[in-house]
């Protein structure tokens, strides 16, 4: 019984340092394809080929299941611990609060941008779908009416005044449905606008927040694992940045920030699977 809790803590502390690295790495995944959607949009936006784009099924399977997973990963990381987090920054020095205030502050962000983020694509993924499930057939039923509207005023028979007067309150239930899909289509994109800066504002929050998780060789791994969704976030040559931010202090040996997460994993980790030097571009090898 001595020994359970030391186990449960640790146990505890290396289910965390694997959630963090999960909510990292499906973040970047969630950044990358999002914005892949946001560029289709905007180009068929602009030549007016939004229905039949199948973006509706792109951004619900996005919020469905990478989207639904963050948000999980993060209210079950950050918004148990806020009080938490606050109340052991009490107890200590000034120094201590300070960082402990920061970390508060930047998990508060991260739940917040996070949840939002995945309660906006749902209203987008609902935009979508009004404008490529009804644009279609609203469009076919407009040449309809022009077309029985044209033969109405042309005096064709078969249109007694009471059947006009049934077009013209058709008619005006069409341009209805009209403003409806133009509203559908300007909600879509104000909706995409704001998602693309909360993400935005997510990839700055998670970046200083991974630069505090310099003990997290499970974070470290996956980032090195995913090389290039970090340089897709963040830029080229991003990595190199990002992991000497992570991996500085006088516990890291080599060179390059690069050198150093692989020698820091290599010493904490049993899986460094194609982490050879050979096969990651930038590192110069281990050095001592």
């Amino acid at each position: 019984m001595a020994n359970e809790q030391p186990q449960r803590g640790q146990f505890e502390a290396r289910r965390r340092k694997e959630q963090v690295a999960f909510l990292v790495v499906k973040f970047l995944r969630l950044y990358v394809s999002l914005k892949e959607i946001a560029e289709e949009f905007h180009i068929r936006s602009a030549s007016g080929s939004l229905a039949g784009s199948g973006l509706f099924e792109r951004v619900g399977g996005l919020a469905q299941s990478i989207a639904f997973d963050l948000k999980e990963l993060a209210h079950a990381l950050f918004r148990a611990r806020n009080g938490q987090d606050t109340a052991q920054a009490r107890v200590r020095g000034t120094r201590e609060i300070l960082a402990g205030m920061k970390t508060v502050l930047e998990r508060r962000s991260l739940d917040s941008y996070i949840g939002t983020g995945y309660h906006l694509l749902l209203i987008l993924q609902e935009s979508l779908y009004q404008i490529e499930r009804y644009s279609p057939e609203l469009d076919k039923e407009k040449l309809e009416i022009a077309r029985i509207m044209e033969l109405a005023r042309a005096g064709a028979p078969g249109f007694p005044p009471d059947q006009r007067a049934e077009l013209e309150r058709l008619h005006e239930l069409d341009e209805i449905s009209a403003k409806l899909a133009i509203d559908s289509a300007e909600l879509a994109r104000v909706v995409l606008g704001r998602c693309e800066e909360l993400l935005e504002g997510t990839a700055h929050v998670i970046r200083r927040f991974g630069a505090s998780a310099n003990d997290n060789e499970i974070l470290v791994l996956n980032l090195l694992q995913n090389r290039d969704l970090v340089e897709k976030v963040y830029g080229a040559g991003a990595a190199e940045a990002i992991f000497a931010e992570l991996c500085t202090g006088p516990g890291f040996k080599g060179r390059t920030g690069l050198d150093r997460a692989l020698a820091f994993v290599r010493a904490r980790c049993g899986n460094v699977s194609g982490l050879e030097p050979g096969k990651l571009p930038g590192a110069s090898g281990i050095q001592a």
